[in-house]
């Protein structure tokens, strides 16, 4: 069952129905259909528009990025984002998107990030057994539908009323794949939400799946170290994470070629978010962008970096 709820989803077992935020006083969705994508876009700030924008380029290259060694992703094949683009993107900024000089560039970055992330999440997931997952500023995240998981599996999102409003409108009709809660929340208080997850099945004695993708770049240093601090501290030993970083010429090459101008001035190098990851209780090792570049046979600029890390 997937669940959503202004202060926290109660979660079912296996797969479900969405149950949507916007309710009236029958139990019924509001009647959404008049609400353009136009509208819709102009209800969401810099960093919930930002997740439209990465929700866009996962469509793009779930079904056009071709890696020359690796013929068939097909992890990131994901057809429910269209719903969810339908609703959201105006058609004049989609195309506006798709022209820009870093398209290409960024379809790679984000195909091989989420290529990369599946196969981690899904790896712990079977052969470990860790049946529970907090996706961090999950955005328009769709793993909840278009992954197979474990029958057992848990996961909780942590986002924004208005992106959890808006997901649940675009595919709060669709069974998922597994128990799916979403809880309103930020980086900025992520541990208050945390001390609520317990309310929605949420058991912090077992080990734990967190996902921190396109994140910290939004923060600044030391909320990243507190950030990571507070996941340590809410999960058991042998919780696993995986974490997307970017390196400073992605973010200078978005202000000169693209449309992102908010990501944080104190942009720090990836070698220095992993020692803050280390030093906040985590054992972690980076996967460079030139091993990806090297896996997938793809020209990522030295712009992507992923970081496993293992609770101690």
């Amino acid at each position: 069952m997937a669940d959503a709820a202004g202060g926290g989803g109660g979660g079912g077992g296996g797969g479900g129905r969405g149950d949507g935020l916007l309710a009236n006083g029958s139990g019924r969705l509001r009647d959404l259909d008049a609400i353009t994508p136009e509208r819709v876009w102009a209800m969401f700030n810099p960093v919930e528009s930002e997740a439209v924008v990465n929700a866009l380029r996962r469509w793009q290259c779930s079904f056009g990025f071709r890696s020359r060694r690796i013929h068939s992703v097909g992890s990131i094949t994901d057809p429910y984002v269209r719903l969810i683009l339908d609703r959201c993107l105006p058609p004049a900024v989609e195309r506006q998107l798709c022209s820009e000089p870093l398209d290409a560039l960024l379809n790679a970055v984000i195909a091989v990030r989420t290529c990369v992330i599946d196969e981690s999440l899904l790896r712990w997931a079977h052969q470990d057994g860790v049946l529970q997952l907090i996706n961090v500023a999950s955005g328009f995240d769709t793993r909840a539908w278009r992954l197979r998981w474990p029958p057992a599996m848990r996961m909780y999102e942590i986002d924004s009323a208005t992106v959890h409003a808006q997901k649940a409108a675009a595919l709060g009709d669709i069974d998922t794949a597994c128990s799916r809660s979403a809880l309103v929340g930020g980086v900025w208080d992520l541990g208050d939400t945390l001390r609520r997850l317990a309310a929605v099945g949420y058991d912090p004695s077992r080990p734990t799946l967190w996902l921190v993708e396109d994140v910290v770049e939004y923060m600044l240093p030391s909320a990243a170290s507190q950030l990571f601090a507070v996941m340590a501290a809410h999960c058991a030993p042998g919780s696993r994470l995986v974490a997307s970083l970017s390196d400073v010429k992605l973010r200078d090459l978005l202000r000169r070629y693209g449309h992102t101008t908010h990501l944080v001035e104190e942009f720090e190098p990836p070698g220095i978010v992993l020692n803050r990851i280390c030093a906040a209780g985590w054992h972690a090792e980076v996967i460079l962008s030139g091993q990806l570049e090297d896996r997938f046979d793809v020209d990522l600029h030295n712009c992507l970096y992923l970081v496993h890390g293992t609770r101690l």
